[in-house]
């Protein structure tokens, strides 16, 4: 085996599939290759995993890594489900998600508790905030752990396609050849180029200026927590204001309320267009967190909750929302962070990452098995993320236009929460169907219609009730329907459409926070076996009265 720290594992015949990036999409692409046998090469560029977008799991995140992990017999990714195991096992420094909370900020007032929204998230496993240097350390391990190569700081400047393989020329002319190349880190790359691929702008303009802090102020010391809620710093909480938000995460909040030397991240989204980019948000005057410091002074409770915060590291993006053009070709593929690109607001990164690592994963074994690795054979993987970077677009759009007003906001979040929720229990029911022995029927599950922008089945009236969201908040973006008439419309069907469980008051605004009970599950129940849309008595009848995240039988 070779010394160099640069160059780690001790397969040095050509690799059968190469990956460019370290990330977590990367790296759990390469724990499940590696696990059947293929030979893997991982090429990172540089060390970025502090900036890397993704900290926050959602259920139906966690319930991906579980499905991810029992198909292909990797146990690595499905602990990536499990919050304590991730803070015993993985590191301390990660945070577990019990909250997602919202409050709604007007110009020089204080906190409202009546602009305020707070999700309790109904996780069996727990839901985790990731320290993403140490997660993408440890399944970088992993992946070498299952016989995968890795070489750092290494740069690809040339990808072509020849003769049966890739040719891969390095930075410093070098030449790599490979059966196959995905490349995850990033727009403009040399498998891009390669791809002829062009960057296709959204409609959606944020700009995105995050920092690692010390100091943040717990948010329960500066406004009280909902009445039977979390803390707030148990979770993601959003200061959403007209043109914008502010997320802030806390590290190392296993044991409740974080300690003062414990980690934060602080996460600043802007409409563009209404605040252009002023001083360089990375140089050396710091100018990124005194932005993110000019936004938080406007907000007296925001401002109280920054003022003894000390940033560690900054970062910025200006892309706002894009895509690649074209995602595939032969013996190529552009995934993830080099197909698409946004805001990361609502969790989009972790569950984004999860779903192609599945798909990915599976058209790539399967091009091997075949020896085919024609374009064609990962079509659905470009129409996929096709789909992920419109559905986003559209979401962050809205998000925008909902900053402007606190009821529309509330009222476009729980249809936001709602999806989640059929997300999760979608996932639920394969996980739960593959356990039990019924593969193909679990496997069909998740091969969902590439537009609606998720790999898995979704409910048809959901998608329709989005898709109005969605629509309302253009129509106000327009000026067509002032912003409380959009609220009222959203509350409306969402008071009215027969496939909204009696979970939660989703119609009712005066409703602030959802716990879920077991009454309120058991009541759920019935009206799933008597009044429910059948796509929907799908999903729940078999989750049970228990709700079983780590009992993936079925329920009697």
């Amino acid at each position: 085996m070779t010394t160099d720290p640069d160059h780690i594992g001790d397969d040095q015949r050509d690799p059968d599939v190469t990956v460019l990036g370290t990330g977590i999409t990367a790296t759990s692409l390469a724990v499940i290759l590696a696990r059947h046998g293929l030979r893997v090469l991982l090429l990172g560029d540089r060390d970025r995993s502090a900036s890397e977008p993704g900290e926050m799991t959602l259920p139906c995140t966690s319930f991906l890594y579980e499905v991810i992990a029992e198909r292909y017999r990797a146990p690595e990714i499905g602990l990536l489900a499990d919050a304590g195991r991730v803070g015993r096992e993985l590191s301390f420094n990660c945070g577990v998600q019990r909250t997602l909370g919202f409050v709604h900020h007007q110009e020089g007032a204080g906190h409202r508790r009546a602009d305020s929204l707070q999700f309790n998230i109904p996780s069996e496993h727990g839901e985790s905030r990731f320290y993403r240097p140490d997660l993408d350390a440890w399944m970088l391990a992993a992946a070498v752990g299952r016989g995968a190569r890795v070489r750092h700081r290494v740069r690809v400047d040339k990808a072509v396609a020849e003769d049966g393989s890739v040719r891969l020329t390095l930075a410093d002319g070098e030449e790599i050849r490979t059966g196959f190349v995905v490349d995850t880190t990033g727009p403009d790359s040399a498998v891009a180029r390669a791809l002829g691929a062009e960057r296709v702008s959204g409609g959606a303009g944020t700009r995105v200026i995050g920092a690692h802090v010390l100091g943040v102020r717990p948010y329960e010391r500066v406004a009280p927590v909902l009445k039977g809620s979390h803390p707030w710093s148990q979770g993601t909480l959003h200061h959403v204001f007209d043109g914008g938000w502010i997320q802030i995460g806390h590290f190392r909040n296993y044991e409740g309320t974080p300690a003062g030397s414990a980690l934060a991240t602080v996460t600043l989204s802007l409409d563009a267009a209404r605040f252009p980019r002023g001083a360089d948000p990375e140089g050396p005057d710091g100018g990124g967190w005194q932005e993110i410091l000019a936004h938080a002074a406007r907000h007296p409770a925001v401002a109280a909750q920054l003022d003894a915060a000390r940033p560690t590291f900054t970062w910025a993006s200006e892309a706002g929302q894009w895509h690649a053009s074209r995602t595939v070709g032969d013996r190529m593929l552009l995934l993830d962070q080099a197909a698409l690109g946004g805001d990361p607001v609502l969790g989009r990164d972790l569950y984004t990452s999860a779903q192609l690592v599945y798909s990915a994963a599976s058209d790539i074994l399967a091009a091997a098995r075949d020896d085919d690795w024609s374009a064609g054979r990962f079509r659905y993987l470009e129409r996929l993320q096709h789909g992920m970077a419109d559905r986003q677009d559209r979401l962050v759009e809205a998000a925008l236009t909902a900053s402007s007003d606190p009821l529309l906001w509330s009222a476009t979040a729980r249809v936001w929460l709602l999806g989640t929720m059929f997300d999760a229990l979608s996932l639920k029911r394969s996980a739960k169907t593959m356990a039990a022995g019924a593969a193909e029927a679990a496997l069909a599950s998740l091969r969902g219609d590439p537009a609606t922008g998720v790999c898995h089945e979704t409910v048809p009236e959901y998608r329709d009730l989005l898709d109005f969201t969605l629509a309302t908040c253009r129509e106000t973006a327009a000026g067509r329907t002032q912003a409380r008439q959009a609220a009222d419309r959203i509350f409306v069907r969402l008071r009215t459409e027969p496939m909204v469980p009696p979970i939660y008051g989703f119609g009712d605004p005066r409703d602030k926070e959802y716990v879920l009970t077991t009454p309120q599950r058991l009541r759920t129940l019935l009206w799933a076996r008597k009044e429910a849309p059948p796509a929907v008595l799908r999903l729940v009848k078999p989750y049970g009265a228990r709700g079983g995240g780590r009992d993936l039988g079925h329920d009697d």
